[in-house]
């Protein structure tokens, strides 16, 4: 990964960045180039396939067409169709900065193909884990009535493809901007793995109304049979209690992985300041998330789990000792850790404090 002046992020496609992503694009915003620009183009081509994906009344087939295009990007012939399926999905309902992202997509693919050819296999795994990914969302919700995963093994996997790829590809790219700066430690790609499976699930538990109303139960059936309950029985806000137990085994399987982070953090050198602070972040933002879910009932779209924007930016001014000390960060995650274990047995069946 050679710094190069062809590649890279425009004002323009930042603003899209900006516009599609909250907590990433400051992580992103902090990295060095050339890390900046890959983790703002791997994020842009993943959110451009999901908005597809997402996108109602569009059939399968053309759902999965779009996702073995993506599979292709190195082939100038696919990119061009890629681009023109698309652009076409921009006439749908879309919110702005998303329906933005899929008229300009011509111009992250120009970013993409402007990248040294040594940089392109780290996309070429990225998009292939996030398309399979992509397929279990397209063949197993086909719409209307909420439909479970069967298995706890299938969440495990989707979260693993749609999370832990992403992390794998974070990590190689931390890797090769440590070897070219340093002679620092390597940050493990099974820790970034663990904990971008991680951050998925967290997404997966505050995103749970919305999902289902687009007829996505992520919650195993298997979990459900356990409480007598099916798919639809979650569209009724009045059945968190019955479900909570089963949010919160998939709560600490998340924690479980994100205690991965104090090994990935460690392994980053200090001299790393930007590296360390991007990845710090989202592990803090994401155990306070989990908290938000554990204090929410997941099955009311008004109670949607949210971090304020306060606490965010509270996290980035503290952020300073995190940065030249792993038993500071440690400290920091372990304290978000105990507080979310207390909310987890302190509270009713919504998570409300008794």
């Amino acid at each position: 990964m050679e710094k190069h002046g062809a590649a890279a992020l425009s004002g323009e496609i930042k603003t899209i960045l900006k516009k599609v992503s909250r907590t990433l694009y400051l992580s992103v915003a902090v990295l060095p180039e050339p890390v900046r620009t890959c983790m703002g183009l791997g994020y842009l081509l993943c959110r451009a396939l999901d908005t597809a994906v997402d996108t109602a009344g569009i059939p399968a087939s053309d759902k999965l067409k779009i996702l073995s295009l993506a599979r292709a990007l190195n082939d100038p012939g696919s990119r061009g169709a890629l681009l023109d399926r698309l652009r076409a999905l921009s006439a749908f309902p879309a919110p702005q900065g998303e329906r933005e992202l899929l008229l300009k997509f011509g111009k992250v693919l120009d970013l993409f193909a402007a990248l040294p050819a040594e940089d392109k296999p780290l996309f070429t795994d990225l998009l292939g884990g996030i398309a399979s990914g992509m397929e279990m969302d397209v063949r197993s919700f086909p719409g209307g009535a909420p439909a479970a995963l069967p298995h706890a093994a299938d969440l495990e996997r989707y979260c693993a493809l749609i999370g832990g790829v992403p992390g794998i590809f974070w990590a190689r790219l931390y890797r090769q901007a440590i070897r070219r700066s340093t002679r620092g430690g390597f940050p493990a790609e099974k820790d970034a793995e663990m904990i971008g499976a991680a951050l998925q699930m967290t997404n997966i538990l505050k995103d749970m109304s919305a999902d289902l109303r687009n007829g996505r139960c992520y919650m195993p059936q298997e979990d459900l049979d356990t409480r007598n309950m099916k798919p639809g029985d979650l569209l009724d806000k009045a059945n968190m209690g019955r479900l909570r137990e089963i949010v919160l085994k998939w709560v600490m399987w998340a924690v479980d992985r994100l205690d991965q982070s104090e090994a990935f953090v460690s392994a980053i050198p200090k001299t790393e300041a930007a590296l360390r602070a991007a990845a710090i972040w989202p592990v803090y933002w994401s155990m306070d998330t989990l908290e938000e879910v554990v204090r929410s009932n997941l099955l009311d779209p008004a109670d949607r789990p949210k971090v304020g924007r306060g606490r965010i930016y509270g996290t980035i001014a503290a952020t300073p000792p995190l940065l030249l000390s792993n038993t500071a960060f440690a400290r920091g995650y372990r304290f978000r850790r105990e507080t979310l274990i207390g909310a987890i047995t302190g509270g009713n069946y919504e998570g409300r404090p008794l």
